[in-house]
């Protein structure tokens, strides 16, 4: 146990004028009642099924979904490209699921409840080894469905910062005649149709600009909120599963354990009080 007079909890109170403004509680002082309404939102935060408000324990869930979607609809391209010794085309969707049944029923004792990998069938590129067979499967059928990149803000993708490369900066020089970098990201906003007012920066780890503008324009793709994962372009898929995805996930991971942290407090605050959380 920590020291539970240190304890904050931070929401939000009423002026005399109506409006709400931030507050910060110290948990030992919090009733009973209070403590509870706290100790439920943190649950709600992490746990929730609202598609509106997706939990944080549930939003990871979604990107390792979409982590193994991505990586099926691009190990699927991969072996659309491969070729015989006489440059003959050795795969399509069809005969690759010809063959994964077969496969699949040539396996003793075969379990459906079992995940198959790619690195079980055929000898594919590491980065497509941990693929399932069953998004094999359903890519070949453009059964993935839709991106759901609405929880991917855009103001997530600029704090991922762009990284010019050498190349890059040298094309914007030659358009722009330009030599300071907010010129350069004055120029990418205006191209890429955002507000004057967004806060580009620089960061030598964030998105090169081909990525970067990828991004924004699945950001921009019709319907705003769905992208069939074959729809997208391999260099978005390619970004998405080496770069966004696993950006987002690690912070949504210290959501996760802020939340959790909170509700740790409470029930040390609880205990202490001799209360009784539900």
């Amino acid at each position: 146990m920590g020291d539970i007079k240190a304890y904050k909890w931070k929401d939000k109170r009423l002026t005399p004028d109506r409006s709400e403004i931030a507050a910060e509680y110290n948990m030992i002082d919090m009733g009973e009642y209070e403590l509870q309404h706290a100790y439920d939102h943190c649950k709600h935060m992490l746990y929730n099924t609202d598609r509106n408000n997706l939990g944080r324990m549930l939003v990871l869930d979604e990107i390792s979904q979409q982590l193994e979607y991505c990586g099926a609809e691009l190990a699927l391209r991969w072996f659309k490209q491969q070729t015989d010794a006489q440059g003959n085309l050795l795969w399509t969707e069809d005969n690759l699921m010809i063959n994964l049944r077969t496969w699949m029923a040539s396996i003793p004792n075969y379990d459906e409840s079992k995940v198959y990998r790619l690195q079980d069938f055929l000898d594919v590129p590491p980065e497509y080894k941990s693929i399932s067979i069953k998004a094999l499967k359903d890519a070949c059928r453009d059964n993935l469905g839709y991106f759901n990149h609405s929880k991917l803000s855009l103001s997530f993708i600029f704090r991922l910062g762009i990284y010019f490369k050498p190349e890059e900066l040298a094309d914007i020089d030659r358009r722009t005649l330009s030599n300071t970098l907010q010129e350069k990201f004055d120029i990418l906003k205006y191209q890429l149709g955002l507000k004057e007012d967004v806060k580009l920066k620089a960061n030598p780890s964030g998105l090169t600009e081909a990525e970067f503008r990828d991004m924004i324009h699945l950001k921009k793709h019709k319907g705003f909120q769905k992208c069939k994962y074959s729809e997208m372009t391999t260099s978005q898929l390619e970004t998405l599963r080496k770069k966004v995805l696993y950006a987002f996930e690690e912070e949504v991971l210290f959501q996760v354990e802020t939340w959790k942290t909170l509700m740790k407090q409470i029930q040390e605050v609880a205990e202490y009080k001799h209360y009784n959380l539900r």
